[in-house]
């Protein structure tokens, strides 16, 4: 099984910006050196976190890597033009045919403010995320046949990007699936195991040949310190609008400006982190599940830590076990 890196691109308290894209370059170098299959870099806006534009950072990290995919985790398509984000990804495959990935995201990237700033201007009555989904998969495959058919993103559309739905539900999976593109399953956000197998089970039920990807949040450390530390900093809280929106956040000062922000009653419930972590054998086992799962590809490690070493440490410990192969008798997909 193939496994791939989210990077977040975190700042440290003090840091500047430029030494965290460093960091972001280093991690990617590591990975591709490591034979990992995918690289994503994330976009986040008024956060403490570097990514806020993830189809510049590509283009940097395509210049620095060999291998390796490099994608978005991902963009996010509301705030976007579908036909300029198309462009913008086509142009970044002719320069590394094949490395490409378009991984696309419904959330806004940000809180309230940072939202209201990137959509002011635009038109109050906006087309639905499926709309502009379904428009954009059109503009890649050029396969308009409304009023654009024939518009090509590029003279030349013969390497076109893959396209990755991110998500965290049964319904978008099974969006994805009718739409006839990967999908990206966010278990580090939604870590409810029934939604998971929901959600293979909605996927593979419509689209049997795309890739379904498992994100999930992994440290390898012999450290127990370390272990107690992280899974306190990374406790997840559920914040349940009065309208019935729920948002789920990391950290409790996040969940704290959240809240703040809001301009509607805000209840937060404490999830505790659902982080696999510890030395190289008890990850190995805890990720048994996920590798021999048949409606499973490949899994994807959200790395969350700002220590530079331990993120570093991560992707060495489990470059090996990239070589561990399904066992053809056991199916875990039930």
């Amino acid at each position: 099984m193939e496994f791939g890196i989210l990077n977040q691109s975190p700042i440290l308290e003090g840091q500047a910006v430029a030494l965290s894209i460093k960091d972001t370059i280093e991690l990617a170098k590591k990975a591709d050196e490591s034979g990992y299959r995918r690289y994503y870099v994330s976009e986040h806006h008024n956060e403490p976190l570097a990514g806020t534009a993830p189809e510049i950072m590509i283009s940097h990290l395509l210049a620095h890597t060999k291998h390796i995919n490099i994608g978005s985790g991902g963009v996010m398509l509301q705030h976007y033009n579908p036909f300029k984000v198309a462009e913008q990804f086509q142009l970044m495959s002719h320069l590394a045919p094949g490395r490409v990935d378009l991984g696309i995201g419904k959330a806004p990237g940000g809180l309230h403010l940072s939202t209201t700033a990137l959509r002011s201007g635009l038109k109050e009555e906006q087309p639905s995320f499926a709309d502009k989904f379904k428009a954009l998969t059109h503009f890649v495959n050029q396969t308009h046949t409304g009023e654009f058919q024939g518009l090509k993103t590029s003279p030349d559309t013969s390497n076109p990007p893959e396209i990755f739905l991110l998500g965290s539900s049964p319904d978008s999976a099974a969006f994805s699936a009718r739409e006839n593109v990967n999908f990206i399953y966010a278990h580090f956000i939604s870590n409810d195991g029934q939604k998971l197998k929901d959600s293979i089970g909605a996927y593979r039920k419509a689209n049997k040949a795309g890739k379904f990807i498992v994100a999930l949040s992994v440290i390898v450390t012999d450290d127990k310190e370390i272990e107690a530390q992280l899974k306190e900093e990374n406790v997840v809280y559920e914040l349940h609008h009065e309208s019935g929106k729920i948002l789920r956040v990391n950290g409790k000062e996040r969940a704290e400006s959240t809240v703040a922000a809001s301009d509607e009653p805000v209840k937060a419930k404490r999830v505790e982190a659902d982080i696999i972590i510890g030395t190289q054998e008890e990850v190995l086992k805890k990720l048994e599940w996920y590798i021999q799962n048949s409606g499973i590809d490949e899994l994807m490690f959200h790395l969350p830590t700002k220590n530079k070493s331990l993120r570093h440490q991560t992707i060495e410990a489990l470059a090996p076990v990239q070589t561990i192969h399904k066992n053809p008798e056991i199916n875990m997909a039930k």
